[in-house]
């Protein structure tokens, strides 16, 4: 089974830590949510990512509802607010945030409502742009139980010996290995995220990530 071969491979981790991951969404601040979920994929988290959502949070603390950060973006540009100006993202942003208002959705709980009706996820990655790691990704941040498959959950599966799954099957996969350890999925995950960060660092401390340049 291929949820127990990851399990046996974390018992025999002895570097291996548990986070445990809160039920509590992430963000109240919407503006904050959406450009930690658009911008997150392809980039460097830590060095590229929380110091945008950081500066949304510190420098617009009133564009706490889509329809203020909405009105902040064209009002101040979306490359100024984000720091961001190449185009996809940008237009990403943009059909996310034009998508969310048409369903009614201006607060963090209005997504929450909405984002746990399950044909809702099925709009939402109908989106260009938006998948189901990033659908995923999004539900974590909410406060949602799942996981978001990255490169490296999958990097770390194929070290336990699993390999040729697709994302869904992967998703599965390690949520069985959760129910085993008797974990959250999302602490799972978190913990597997953690565990392969600071493994890839180990391995070449001087590290240096790339990135589009704002």
């Amino acid at each position: 089974m291929n949820a127990r071969k990851i399990v046996d491979f974390i018992s025999n981790l002895y570097s291996f830590e548990l986070f445990e991951v809160s039920s509590v969404p992430v963000y109240t601040h919407i503006g904050a949510l959406y450009t930690d979920v658009i911008l997150q994929s392809g980039l460097n988290y830590e060095h590229v990512v929380k110091p945008r959502v950081i500066r949304v949070l510190q420098s617009y603390p009133e564009a706490c509802t889509l329809s203020l950060f909405h009105a902040l973006l064209e009002s101040e540009g979306s490359a100024t607010v984000l720091q961001w100006n190449h185009f996809e993202k940008i237009q990403r942003m943009d059909r996310f945030i034009h998508f969310s208002m048409s369903q009614g959705i201006d607060s963090i709980y209005d997504l929450i409502h909405f984002i746990s009706i399950a044909h809702n996820q099925d709009k939402v990655i109908e989106l260009k742009g938006i998948g189901p790691k990033t659908l995923d990704y999004l539900m974590k941040l909410l406060g949602f139980d799942t996981i978001a498959v990255d490169r490296h959950i999958y990097k770390f599966v194929k070290l336990a010996g699993v390999t040729e799954l697709d994302y869904n099957n992967t998703k599965l996969t390690v949520g069985f290995a959760a129910d085993l350890l008797d974990l959250s999925k999302k602490t799972l995950d978190y913990s597997i995220w953690n565990y392969m960060k600071r493994k890839e660092y180990e391995l070449n401390p001087n590290l240096q990530f790339s990135f589009e340049m704002a």
